[in-house]
């Protein structure tokens, strides 16, 4: 009987493919992979362990750190006990996993490919329709359940449930939607290197990226990072107003985390199998899921209580810089082990913060936009007066920006990296991408929607002929090239610019952090 099932997170496409092209296998230099070349990949990791304790063989395989032809080799030498091979599609990564599945079923079609994530979960009806490589697909995030119930009817009745929630067949196009689901904290660490050998890529790539820089940042000796899921979600979402240009597929459960014990529980599995840095999840943390922190402070664990401080493990993760204002929280999270922070800056201008939904929704939305303005003053007070570090994020570009918005922002940047030299440790400066199921994709899909967003800004896109040429480029596209898409998204979206103007000003300030001492990009 099948009963191998294999999960799968091919590396970004253009690596795969220039890669496969030179005769690699993996990513060599890890261009676009420098930050996630140095963990284990949480989402495969953790649906290969869910999986496995209903007496499935669940196999861990990351192809950002391990060359694809390994992949290759053990699917031709197994293809017999193979049930099936799962696939973490991203709109990077499509391609790829398009060619892994391709891969498979010509090695034996009786191996079902089971594709998801969230470029899947926007784009399952064209990937659905297209491509004779995917046999079933998952949508949302609420899926673990599901999975398991897809891979009991593959395994044991030789057809599928067409009432599982989230699932999409050739015949079911819209799924049923998924119901409340638990976060899974079993995790099984040893699947990462069961089968193929990950952990010596990991740490070597944590070691020599990381290590250095993190103890001159925090004078802490850390040696090896995972991934660690408390926490699901964004306050952002209960009200279905993501910042324009994020395209995460929450699904069903706008937020989702464990009680404070399993959290804790979650973070000594990891510490205990060797991890010191861990990489809390959560899309956000201080503003979506105060109690939680406020709960795991109050309830400290023995075992924590015991280590002495320069053992705890040291936390990281995601915040809004108006969840920074929050000091009980903050106080909180510095006192449980967090050290850095990722804080979406975003945007300088007050208008630009409105263009990229920002701020929290509220009634007058100018006045949001000025409050998120101050947040972010009060985020780099705040990580100061509590020891935190903040690795900031700053998106360049939006609907209908021009060049004085595009100046103001600069002029904005560059007095908050000023104010936080001492606190921002790194700074992430980047293009907009317009990725699948953002409302900045819906903008270069649909016209209307663009002209109506543009007109309420005060703001101006281009004119119709070169909207609806590109609408019709990339209407139904679930391959597109993102640099590409980002030139027509400059072109579509922001007819005052160009691309050379956005790019001279994104390596402005990356120059200007440099002088500043703050580290750039994936540096850190």
């Amino acid at each position: 009987m099948r009963n191998i099932v294999v999960f799968v997170n091919p590396a970004n496409s253009d690596d795969f493919f220039a890669n496969l092209e030179n005769g690699e296998g993996s990513v060599a230099k890890g261009v676009q992979h420098t930050d996630w070349a140095n963990f284990p990949h949480l989402g495969v990791l953790s649906l290969a362990s869910y999986v496995g304790k209903f007496g499935y063989e669940s196999v861990y395989f990351d192809g950002v750190a391990v060359p694809i032809d390994e992949l290759f080799v053990y699917v031709r030498e197994n293809a017999d006990k193979i049930l099936a091979v799962c696939l973490s599609a991203i709109t990077a990564n499509f391609d790829s996993c398009l060619y892994v599945g391709e891969f498979v079923k010509a090695a034996d079609e009786e191996i079902k490919t089971i594709f998801g994530n969230d470029h899947f979960s926007v784009m399952h009806k064209e990937i659905m329709r297209r491509y004779w490589s995917v046999d079933y697909g998952v949508v949302g995030n609420e899926v673990y359940q599901t999975l398991k119930c897809l891979l009991d009817d593959i395994r044991d009745h030789e057809h599928v449930s067409r009432r599982l929630p989230s699932l999409v067949t050739k015949d079911i196009i819209n799924p049923a939607n998924g119901g409340d689901e638990e976060i899974n904290h079993h995790i099984d660490y040893s699947l990462i290197d069961k089968v193929f050998d990950h952990t010596g890529v990991y740490k070597k790539n944590f070691q020599s990226r990381l290590t250095g820089r993190i103890h001159d940042l925090t004078q802490r000796f850390v040696t090896s990072g995972v991934p660690v899921e408390i926490a699901r979600g964004c306050i952002k979402f209960k009200g279905d107003d993501a910042c324009s240009f994020c395209s995460i597929q929450y699904g069903g459960m706008w937020r989702n985390y464990l009680h404070h014990e399993q959290a804790w529980s979650a973070i000594k599995a990891a510490h205990d199998n060797g991890y010191d840095y861990l990489y809390i999840t959560a899309d956000e943390l201080p503003l979506t899921f105060a109690r939680l922190l406020l709960d795991m402070d109050k309830f400290k664990p023995k075992w924590w209580l015991d280590l002495p401080t320069h053992k705890r493990p040291m936390l990281v993760g995601y915040a809004r810089a108006d969840g920074m204002e929050k000091r009980n929280v903050m106080e909180a999270m510095a006192s449980i082990g967090f050290k850095v922070l990722f804080v979406g800056i975003d945007a300088g201008a007050i208008r630009s913060l409105q263009a990229l939904k920002k701020p929290l929704r509220k009634k007058s939305i100018i006045a949001s936009s000025e409050s998120m303005y101050m947040a972010n003053i009060s985020a780099i007070k705040n990580a100061r007066r509590f020891g935190v570090k903040i690795k900031a994020g700053f998106v360049l570009g939006h609907i209908g920006m021009n060049k004085e918005l595009l100046d103001e922002n600069v002029r904005e940047y560059k007095k908050i990296l000023e104010m936080g030299r001492d606190v921002i440790v790194s700074a992430d400066v980047e293009m907009l991408s317009p990725e699948p199921g953002s409302k900045d994709y819906e903008y270069l899909i649909n016209p209307e929607a663009a002209k109506r967003e543009a007109k309420s800004l005060g703001l101006e896109v281009s004119e119709d002929a070169v909207l609806d040429e590109v609408a019709c480029y990339y209407q139904d596209k679930d391959i597109f090239d993102r640099d590409t898409a980002i030139n027509d998204y400059v072109r579509a979206m922001m007819p005052a610019l160009c691309k050379a103007d956005i790019a001279s000003v994104r390596d402005e300030i990356r120059s200007y952090s440099k002088n500043l001492g703050i580290v750039v990009g994936d540096e850190l």
